[in-house]
């Protein structure tokens, strides 16, 4: 055959809806992994700070902290994530 079998959307809408939520599980656990990584630095008295640059000059010369790249990586998986459920359920 050429044409593939046909799907209901009761199959489409659950695994685009595990796709949703496993994302968001593995945003979740990523968060806390590094929730859990900062606890055992600040435990082991290792503060070396460094600024949030935020969209300064500076962001570009390689002085952004961890935590800033880890919000910038995660703030686009967020946002990819909350866009399919939004389109999904319009």
């Amino acid at each position: 055959m050429l044409f593939p079998h046909p799907r209901s959307s009761r199959v489409l809408v659950r695994k685009t809806m595990a796709g949703i939520v496993g994302e968001t599980g593995n945003i979740f656990a990523g968060e806390v992994e590094a929730f859990l990584a900062e606890e055992a630095r600040a435990r082991r008295a290792d503060d070396t700070k460094v600024e949030f640059v935020g969209d300064k000059e500076d962001a570009g010369a390689g002085k952004v902290s961890l935590k800033e790249r880890r919000v910038r990586k995660i703030a686009k998986r967020v946002i990819a994530v909350s866009v399919c459920f939004a389109f999904r359920w319009r």
